[in-house]
């Protein structure tokens, strides 16, 4: 990969990073893939916003929560799909 092929790519990161930011606290919903055609979309809660990534909470309706983290080139590389 090239300079500037990376550049761009640094630059998407820092644009989806600010717009995950912009999300802190509010209820989100994920999708994510776990097949060639499976997915599993839920809402969760954006509870903290890192430099490389980010902390979700999920909040079954039935079972404990559980807290998740992933990275911004997840979203870059639609491994996982965010929905404000």
């Amino acid at each position: 990969m090239d300079n500037q092929n990376q550049g761009q790519e640094v630059g998407k990161i820092v644009d989806i990073r600010k717009q995950v930011e912009a999300h802190k606290g509010e209820m989100i919903e994920i999708t994510s893939q776990f097949g060639r055609k499976r997915e599993n979309r839920h809402k969760v809660k954006l509870i903290e916003a890192y430099a490389t990534h980010f902390v979700i909470e999920n909040i079954p309706a039935r079972g404990p929560r559980t807290t998740e983290s992933y990275q911004y080139a997840d979203i870059l590389t639609s491994t996982i799909l965010i929905h404000f």
